[in-house]
């Protein structure tokens, strides 16, 4: 069983180092320092939800659209966190906006990732 290709694998080379990717349906988690920080999403479903979900709060909206304007706020299934924002893969700045949003990753900014039950037990075996 051939396994799925991790979509814009080139940003791994911009995470630190320790984070663990976990696949999940059409997405692929990224956690860091006992948080899930960014989702990685390429598929045919849903296109325009396609790029990278950024695990964020609300109060952090302003600024991480501010800082990286490529970012957008984005709704889904009323039963879900719509706190997440979205870096989609068609924007013309993608690349660039990815890789600042892995320097924030990196620099352990605040603004990005949340505690949950999984991403804590991830990190405590």
């Amino acid at each position: 069983m051939m396994k799925k290709p991790i979509p814009f694998d080139f940003l791994l080379d911009y995470l630190p180092q320790g984070i663990i990717i976990k696949p999940a349906i059409g997405m692929f988690n990224i956690y860091f320092d006992r948080k899930i920080v960014l989702i990685f999403r390429k598929t045919g479903k849903n296109p325009q939800h396609n790029g990278i979900w950024i695990s964020t709060r609300r109060e952090y909206h302003e600024g991480l659209m501010a800082a990286i304007p490529a970012v957008s706020q984005f709704e889904l299934e009323e039963s879900f966190d719509t706190s997440w924002l979205l870096l989609s893969d068609s924007h013309d700045e993608f690349e660039n906006a990815a890789i600042q949003l892995c320097q924030l990753v990196v620099n352990r900014d605040e603004r990005i990732g949340k505690v949950t039950p999984l991403s804590a037990a991830l990190f405590s075996r």
